[in-house]
């Protein structure tokens, strides 16, 4: 996968920081907090430490297992839950086991023991939906005092839970532009999109800018939370436009306010969205419909070699960090790239790309039963490398191994998976020849840049295209931030800005390509 955001909710030993006194009678005082990535506020103990993305610990020792995780997700909870059974070591979804209701959220309640070795974790998962997000709230301790903290940290963190306060609505009337609340008809029978539209002042008719997002389910802005408070389409409407070039960004389909079902979606569907938009621009006087064009992101870079090759009304293409060799080849790459930049070693690196190498053709081929006998076996071997104490934390081998396949295997088997292992785009782009921007991140793990920039060149050569833009950012990740390591677990550490230079190069090239006079 390209970019599949999910919860960070870790089922801890705990982590050896400070002393705290032990837990009994009197009450924990507690302190606010607000977590900005995602959304929301809470309380927890005030001498509790922050660990990052939502996750606070006690922290006495490295036997104290008292935890609190405070998150959310904008998914329903049926979606959550492949992310959330291994983590608690289960198979199946829980019978509820209380409800409880705060000011603000009725709350389902599951209390789970989770064990890890010889030793067992009390734990207790609440969750609640509203308004298209999903509020995750785990708590785990010692059995002994589970009860205490409970009361204490718990059911006050649920009482507190809130949303933040949405950003306020910018008044459009500030802008230097027009921005206009859209919807028009997706790429199949039961799909409407609804996005912004972002045009400049005057009749017109305009240039326009599609923009195509990255995988897993997007809304317009291509919000990145809990990640990074980035926007980048946000920013890059915002940039563009003033400059003179429109741009349509839209919900993906099932997101936001959009209908249909995306996890039902193939890369070909989400590509007939984006070419329901462009079907939307023609109906438009305000748009000049010989100068639409379109901006994709990682994925969206498939869906741009698909209507480059296959819609003429395309008149330019810019991407960011497109995906262009085939689907196996990518994520095979992708999957040791991600390993190198998490730190592992050369033999682990290795290990994953040889698993990677025999588990997508399995996946592709929708040999479910190997693919998972495969999986079994290489997350065993994973287990048999580590040291007796982390096997411990991991639990038996057995169990292990069960866990990684759990999650693992439904997106394996779904669609969308398959299309896009399927799909190779160089033939698409092969015959793309009109004008092609691709900038690529130095330190991108997700897309690497010199094959992934080496194979689009030789395409278009093929193609005759003689107007193609390819650039490598040194510093950049897949996100186009100024980087160290590169990793996705880096993203949400570092400022939410593009790097120096990305937005002035894609607004130069848009400007000049739609032939926008200064």
């Amino acid at each position: 996968m390209l970019l599949l955001r999910f919860l960070i909710i870790v089922l801890s030993l705990g982590v050896s920081l400070a002393p705290a006194a032990p837990v009994g009678a009197q009450e924990l005082e507690r302190r606010p907090v607000d977590e900005p990535l995602y959304g929301l506020s809470s309380v927890v103990p005030a001498d509790w430490q922050d660990l990052g993305s939502g996750i606070y610990v006690r922290g006495t020792s490295p036997d104290d297992l008292a935890l609190i995780a405070i998150q959310s997700a904008a998914a329903t909870i049926d979606q959550l839950w492949p992310r959330l059974l291994p983590q608690l070591a289960l198979t199946d979804v829980p019978a509820t086991t209380e409800t409880y209701s705060s000011e603000r959220l009725d709350w389902d309640l599951y209390r789970v023991d989770v064990p890890r070795g010889e030793t067992t974790i009390a734990a207790e998962l609440a969750l609640a939906e509203d308004s298209g997000t999903s509020y995750v709230v785990l708590m785990h301790a010692d059995p002994a005092e589970f009860e205490v903290l409970r009361q204490q940290v718990l059911l006050p963190a649920l009482d507190a839970l809130a949303p933040l306060a949405p950003e306020p609505t910018p008044d459009p009337s500030t802008f230097d532009y027009q921005i206009e609340e859209v919807t028009f008809p997706g790429g199949a029978d039961d799909v409407t999109l609804a996005g912004t539209l972002t045009l400049p002042r005057g009749p017109g008719p305009h240039p326009v800018v599609v923009t195509m997002s990255g995988s897993g389910p997007q809304d317009r802005d291509e919000s990145m939370r809990p990640l990074t408070a980035l926007k980048p389409f946000a920013v890059l409407a915002d940039a563009l436009t003033s400059h003179g070039v429109g741009v349509l960004r839209y919900d993906d389909r099932g997101v936001g306010s959009s209908t249909g079902d995306y996890g039902s979606a193939t890369i070909e569907d989400l590509a007939e969205d984006a070419r329901a938009a462009i079907d939307y621009l023609e109906t438009r006087a305000d748009v000049d419909p010989s100068r639409i064009g379109l901006l994709g992101h990682s994925e969206g870079g498939l869906y741009a070699a698909m209507l480059g090759a296959s819609d003429p009304r395309v008149a330019f293409i810019g991407m960011m960090a497109p995906a262009v060799i085939d689907g196996v080849d990518l994520i095979v790459q992708q999957d040791m790239d991600l390993v190198r930049s998490g730190g592992g070693t050369d033999e682990q690196v290795e290990a994953i790309g040889a698993y990677a190498r025999q588990a997508m053709p399995l996946a592709l081929e929708q040999d479910f039963d190997a693919l998972e006998a495969l999986t079994r076996e290489f997350y065993g071997s994973i287990w048999d490398s580590l040291t007796e104490a982390e096997q411990v934390v991991s639990g038996d081998r057995e169990t292990f191994a069960q866990r990684q396949v759990e999650a693992l295997m439904p997106t394996y088997e779904s669609d969308w998976y398959r299309s896009f292992l399927a799909y190779d785009p160089g033939a698409d782009w092969e015959q793309v020849t009109v004008p092609v921007l691709a900038i690529f991140g130095g330190k991108d793990v997700q897309v690497d840049a010199a094959t992934n920039e080496a194979a689009l060149l030789a395409d278009l050569e093929v193609a005759g295209n003689d107007d193609v833009t390819t650039m490598v950012l040194p510093d950049a990740n897949h996100l186009f931030q100024e980087a160290g390591t590169g990793a996705m677990s880096e993203y949400m550490k570092l400022d939410p800005v593009f790097v120096d230079g990305f937005v002035d190069t894609v607004v130069d090239w848009f400007v000049e390509r739609a032939g926008v006079e200064g």
